[in-house]
Formats: C-alpha cells, structure tokens, sequence
C-alpha cells in the first residue's frame, strides 16, 4: 500500500520556491503551499494517515477519525498540519486550516469554528500558483459550474435534486441554503440571492429579512454552529468528494496565566469531547480531523477532565506503524534524529534557493557550511525551538553567500549568528501566553533540563 503516498511534485516553479523561501526566512513558519518541497522526517506519520484513515477509513469505509497532534513550540506542528492537507488535496478530499485563538476563533464558540471552517474550506489547486477555489460558497458554485459543463443545465437540476435536495443533514435549514444556492448558479439567477446565500452559508451575520426572502428561518449561531458544522461535513461526500480533513491548530503559548479553569474553558473542553464522540460515530462521515496542541495538554488538561481522559485512553497511546489507532501523533518522534533532520532539511532548502535564483554554488563549501551550522546548532541545548532558529538562519546564510560570493565560514562565525538568532527568538517566544483551545489557561512550569533529556529518550525509543 506505500504505492498510495503521494511523492512531491517533480516540478517546481521560481516563483514558488522565491515565495517558499521568504515565508520561511522572514519568520521560520512553514510555506502554505509547496510545503513537499521542504518535508522530511515525518514520512511515517504521513505514510499511515494517509494508508489506514484516508483510504481504508474514509475513502472505503466511509468513516471518520480524530487525532491529537503533539509538539512543543516551534516543534512543527503546523508544519505536519500543512503536509498533512497536501495529502488530502492529492485524494480529492476538501481540507480547512483553522487556527484557534482566544479572540477570532475559541473552540467554546461553535459558530465562530463553523465560519472559519467554512470560510477556509479549500479544494485542491491545479498546480501550486494556481488560484485557489477556498471558500464553502465558491466550492459549491465551482461545483455546479463543474455539473453544468458536464451534463448540461437540466441534468445538472436532477444532480442536485438527487445528491442533495433529500439528504438527512443534520441542520435542514443547511441543507435548503445549499441547495437554492445550487440552483441559482445553475439557473444564473440574480447576483442579489446567491450573495445573501453565501453570506449565510458562511455563517455570517446576515439581517433576518434578508435570509426570510431565501425561506431560510434559522440563523446560523453558538445554538446550532456544532451542527452546522455536521451538516457541512455531510453534505461534502454528497457533492462529490471524498471526504473532508480539518486541521485545528492550537495558537501555542509559553507563559501561563494564573487562575482557575473558566466556565468558557469547560465549555471549550466539553466541545472537544463532543467532536471526538461525533467522530466516532456516523454523524461526521468521511472526516479526519487533527487538532494540534503542547504536551502540556496531555500533563495539565486531560488529568483535569477525566470524560476527555477516558475517551483519549490513559496513558495517552502514541500512534506508530505498530499502533496506527493511537489517538495522538507525536512530533517530538520523528523518523530522523535531529542532526540528520537539520542536514535534510537544509539539503531540501538549498535545492529551493538553487531553482529560486538559478544559483550555481561551490557544492562542497556549502554543505561545509551546513554541516557546521547543524552542529552548532544541536549543541547549544536551546531554549526554543532548534529547527525554527536552524531554519531563519541557514537561509539568511544561503542569501548571503549567493550575494556575496562562496566562501567557508569558520565555527566562531556560525556561533556568533546562532546566538543572535537565539535572542531574537526568546524575545518574541516571552511576549506570549498560554492558552488551550484558545482559552488562557494555567500551565505548569517547564520541566528540568533533566526531565525534558529523560523525556527524549522515551520518545526516541516509541521511533
């Protein structure tokens, strides 16, 4: 079955590999896009998700999965969560990338986690400068557009009278939306009904007038937004696809916040538990969702909500070629240890910035350079994240070796540029606080130096 994992793209243009280059320069964060030029280490995870979830349990099941995934800050989490989404582009499935924040998106306010699904929804591009087709009101009129070219205008009516018209969702007003929306692209009808269609089908706020002229009586809210998100997910197979990955990721924090649990962190962490008992039922069809959160979730959070502890197993079962129905995914156990990750990755990178600028460098000076770079840099024992500080820094390098000429840097020069990138890291890491499912929350302090070594070696030998 290792025939299904997707191999990256053969081709990558300059234009992409320049935009993949400045996104991680600039801010150590991964690409949104061509995230499989720079991949590696993770394989295995993705090797799984891909062979037992997307083909066995979604695609030929029509089932539906919920997994944790583990990492510290700048662990790369929404790295796996990118490489994660390219696999489901590759196998038809629409993906969503959600960010949860105290603010714009906390997991204790449904209709605002529905809206940003549904606003983020995404089907997979043609090739990577493609323009996108994001949005649950332009994935369904590119899909009528799609049925209409196919079948023509009157086929296309019985499509959705058959697909759609009569499916249980869980949310009938959901249903009636998509489906006049539907019709009126089909029957290019005014521009005025499909706007206050999409506005509502994106969960925005729409006056009540305005929806009653559509027949639609229920307004998208916190009430219902659980179940519009059920219905979203239901109708996606449907339509045609098949299925739907959601990837919800933890706006990370380091510092904590004193003070007791809230009523909206409960609420929060009993939405959780809801997603994960709909997931294992027939409710969310064709869905895998991830939700990526700190270790500190599984020694702080879990402990604290023995019906969400009892759901996820204890102790928490890590997923592994052996265990591939572990509920969590930890990216502190990676295929490579970090001195080969680092060189892999500054590898990846430096074909980036070769296609990028058309760049022809002294090969053996540059992997030198490499070489030094990974291992001052797993020397120091750093307080933040190891690869994000390798990767800021090791571009700046490559750009300033093709601008100013191919020359070997001596171990006093790459310390000196790893200890001010380490600065600057600390600075920003300390300005944050923590949260869960985008609530403050109290945080236990870090571990020792001592227990976060022990703490590696146990992972190592989960690898």
């Amino acid at each position: 079955m290792t025939d299904l994992f997707p191999r990256p793209p053969e081709e990558l243009t300059p234009r992409r590999a320049r935009k993949i280059l400045a996104q991680m320069g600039e801010n150590g964060t991964p690409p949104e896009l061509g995230i499989s030029h720079v991949n590696v280490g993770n394989e295995s995870y993705l090797h799984i998700l891909d062979r037992s979830y997307i083909h066995d349990l979604i695609c030929v099941d029509e089932g539906s999965s919920f997994k944790l995934v583990q990492g510290t800050y700048g662990a790369g989490k929404t790295h796996f969560l990118y490489c994660v989404r390219d696999l489901a582009w590759r196998r038809n499935l629409l993906a969503a990338f959600v960010t949860i924040s105290p603010k714009e998106c906390p997991l204790n306010k449904p209709l605002g986690v529905y809206r940003a699904v549904a606003q983020q929804l995404e089907l997979a591009r043609d090739h990577e400068d493609s323009d996108s087709t994001r949005g649950l009101d332009d994935i369904l009129r590119h899909r009528a557009e799609t049925v209409v070219e196919d079948l023509g205008r009157e086929e296309a009516m019985r499509w959705v009278d058959a697909s759609l018209a009569r499916a249980p969702l869980a949310r009938h007003s959901f249903r009636d939306a998509a489906v006049k929306f539907l019709r009126s692209v089909i029957n290019g009808e005014g521009e005025d009904k499909r706007v206050r269609l999409a506005a509502w089908l994106r969960g925005e706020a729409i006056p009540a007038g305005e929806a009653k002229l559509e027949g639609l009586y229920e307004m998208p809210s916190n009430e219902n937004g659980f179940a519009m998100l059920r219905s979203l997910v239901q109708a996606v197979s449907r339509l045609g696809f098949e299925g739907t990955v959601l990837l919800l990721d933890e706006a990370e924090r380091r510092l904590s916040v004193d003070g007791k649990p809230s009523k909206a962190h409960n609420e929060t962490v009993d939405h959780l538990r809801e997603l994960v008992d709909l997931c294992g039922r027939a409710e969310l069809p064709r869905l895998l969702l991830l939700y990526a959160v700190t270790p500190a979730f599984a020694q702080n959070v879990l402990p604290a909500y023995p019906a969400l502890q009892q759901r996820l197993g204890w102790p928490v079962q890590y997923l592994s070629v052996h265990n591939p129905k572990a509920p969590l995914i930890d990216l502190e156990a990676l295929d490579l240890e970090p001195v080969g990750l680092l060189n892999e990755v500054g590898k990846r990178l430096i074909r980036v910035a070769r296609l990028a600028y058309g760049w022809e460098p002294d090969e053996p000076a540059l992997l030198g350079n490499l070489a030094r770079l990974v291992e001052t840099v797993t020397e120091e024992q750093l307080e933040v994240s190891h690869r994000r500080l390798f990767v800021k820094i090791w571009i700046r390098l490559l750009d300033e070796l093709r601008l100013g000429g191919d020359r070997r840097l001596d171990t006093v020069e790459v310390k000196a540029l790893v200890r001010d990138e380490q600065v600057h890291l600390l600075e920003e890491d300390l300005s944050q606080v923590a949260t869960f499912f985008g609530q403050p929350v109290h945080a236990a302090p870090d571990d020792e130096p001592g227990d976060r070594a022990r703490g590696k070696k146990k992972k190592s030998a989960r690898t």
